[in-house]
């Protein structure tokens, strides 16, 4: 089976608080079947591409490799948007190959939107 790596920026103020929910996103990762491994990327403080000095104060980045399947990746992108949610701020990137997904503070409805139109350009449909 296929796998693919998905980067993970959470984008934050409070580097106390990202470390913790860092955490916790993890741990709800993990629980997944498919997902081989979540960690911290080696360069954790590199600001992601177009941000501008100044605009952050810190952020996190993990790395996940998981199956490529787009099942998978659309409920690994929901757990991803629900811990973003239950935290009321900040933002994740999320970065697959060249494609790339910004949660912040969209509603459910329109994260749904956002991860299936993402999720159709990650896996096209076969014509």
């Amino acid at each position: 089976m296929n796998t693919m790596v998905g980067r993970l920026v959470t984008v934050d103020d409070d580097d106390d608080a990202i470390e913790e929910s860092a955490h916790r996103l993890r741990r709800e990762l993990h629980q997944l079947d498919g997902v081989r491994s979540v960690g911290p990327a080696e360069s954790a403080t590199v600001a992601p591409d177009g941000a501008r000095a100044g605009e952050l104060a810190e952020l996190g980045t993990l790395l996940a490799t998981l199956a490529a399947q787009a099942d998978l990746v659309a409920g690994v992108l929901r757990v991803v948007g629900d811990w973003q949610r239950r935290r009321g701020r900040g933002r994740v990137e999320v970065r697959i190959g060249e494609h790339e997904l910004v949660l912040d503070n969209a509603t459910a409805d329109d994260q749904r939107r956002l991860i299936e139109a993402f999720i159709d350009r990650v896996f096209p449909p076969e014509r």
